[in-house]
């Protein structure tokens, strides 16, 4: 402007304060405001309201009571919106009787309190946990014949539900429907909320169902229900109720709005629950397309399950994908593959698998190990199942007392004491403590055999 030769006014610093203001940057906005001063521009309530902002939003309360109290003595400085940023700011802050005691302030100064001073007040009162104090105020203020917002409509509803108090929450909800003023989606958002607090899916989802049909597909603010409609999605998820996570999944992609990762991740731990491993792996499969990458024990989980299914095709092309992803080392994933064999039963499979990776020089996991040998353990073949501890003390991989306690449950199971001591022995040198397992075993199989000394030991 000074290049082109135009003079700012003091609209054009107005601006600039306010927009220092609204960042906060205390020092800026009051150095263009001296500069103002200095250049014989006048400043304006507007002025003096986003210098009160500032203030406000650095949170310095008493500073901007001070300054508001020297505003009293210029002309026409003072406003309502002037009184309504430090109450906000006081209610916020948790000073609720400095918010009153500026409320009075403000009507002994002629200026009536409005919508946005009351949404304040109720917010700072839920805030606080005060339900029925608000809802009190809540009626004083309708009785003053002011008509609610949806913002103070949404504080209130909001604050009864987190205090617990739904019924009064629905009544407030209601009462306003019939006064004329349709609950906005902030405040219906509010409602599916509290619901799902309370864990009433059925009353989230029915209300949900309510505002879809209502709105229909011109739904104002349809961002704002995203997060409450995922919540809603992973609830349904962890109750079981499946259908509706994919009614509200659907919704979710009509609104034009997408699932977080975390609405992902409930929808694939419900559908591994019930088994149904081939949805969960098209969920995956989506999640990757949406640019979230899955997490490695959604994957492990899905290929385990999807070779207890018998759908090994299915659990290797996972395996080749987890790899791509780069979701975890090609070791993790195979020792994967390994596991879900050997659970599944296919033993022999297993071990190709176990053995390719050896010679590709990839260590298996402890819990690979373990889940091989406790199946080798259950059909006696204790040859192979200590194979399978010289191998690990190859790889320099430690068993851990989950190992050991696999190894001497099945030689106890199978009377071979002797072997299960030694193995008890090994755990002690090795530094390891047995656990409850481990004693509860041996002690068993020894007093089978009564050898009561060694028992009373033990």
């Amino acid at each position: 402007m000074s290049r082109i030769g135009l003079v700012p006014n003091s609209v054009t610093y107005d601006r600039i304060i306010n927009g220092h203001g609204m960042l906060g940057n205390g020092l800026k906005t009051f150095s263009v405001f001296d500069k103002m001063i200095k250049l014989g521009h006048h400043p304006s309530h507007f002025t003096y309201g986003s210098l009160l902002k500032e203030l406000c939003k650095g949170g310095n309360l008493q500073e901007a009571k001070q300054f508001l109290n020297r505003l009293h003595y210029i002309p026409s400085a003072v406003d309502t919106i002037a009184y309504n940023t430090v109450i906000s700011e006081a209610c916020k802050s948790g000073k609720l009787w400095e918010a009153l005691v500026l409320v009075d302030q403000m009507v002994q100064d002629n200026l009536l309190p409005d919508s946005y001073t009351y949404t304040s007040l109720l917010s700072g009162l839920c805030r606080k946990g005060k339900a029925v104090s608000a809802l009190l105020f809540f009626d004083k203020v309708m009785a003053k014949g002011t008509v609610p917002n949806g913002v103070m409509l949404t504080c209130l509803v909001n604050g009864l539900f987190k205090a617990g108090q739904s019924k009064a929450a629905l009544y407030i909800y209601d009462a306003i429907e019939k006064e004329g003023v349709f609950p906005d989606t902030v405040s219906l958002n509010a409602v599916i909320d509290g619901f799902s607090r309370m864990g009433k899916m059925m009353k989230a989802y029915d209300y949900q169902q309510w505002g879809a049909e209502y709105h229909d597909e011109d739904w104002p603010f349809a961002w704002q229900v995203n997060l409450t409609l995922n919540m809603l999605i992973m609830e349904c998820c962890k109750t079981g109720e499946l259908g509706k996570a994919s009614d509200l999944l659907n919704v979710i992609n009509k609104l034009g709005v997408f699932p977080d990762i975390n609405t992902y991740d409930a929808i694939v731990a419900g559908l591994n629950r019930v088994s149904a491993f081939q949805e969960s792996h098209s969920v995956v499969h989506d999640m990757s397309e949406r640019g979230f990458t899955p997490k490695l024990t959604q994957c492990i989980t899905l290929i385990n399950g999807m070779c207890r299914m018998g759908d090994l095709q299915g659990a290797f092309r996972l395996r080749d994908e987890v790899e791509a992803l780069q979701v975890s080392p090609w070791d993790v994933a195979e020792s994967a593959i390994v596991r879900g064999l050997a659970l599944c039963g296919k033993v022999e499979e297993a071990m190709l698998v176990l053995n390719r990776m050896l010679r590709m020089r990839l260590v298996p996991t402890v819990a690979t190990f373990t889940t091989l040998m406790y199946k080798f353990c259950k059909e006696a073949n204790f040859v192979e199942a200590l194979k399978l501890k010289g191998i690990m003390e190859c790889c320099r991989v430690k068993l851990d007392v989950v190992a050991y306690n696999v190894l001497i449950s099945g030689l106890c199971a199978h009377g071979d004491v002797i072997a299960a001591l030694e193995l008890y022995e090994e755990i002690k040198q090795g530094g390891l403590w047995p656990n409850t397992t481990t004693y509860t075993v041996l002690i068993d199989a020894i007093s089978k055999e009564e050898n009561f000394v060694k028992g009373e030991m033990l």
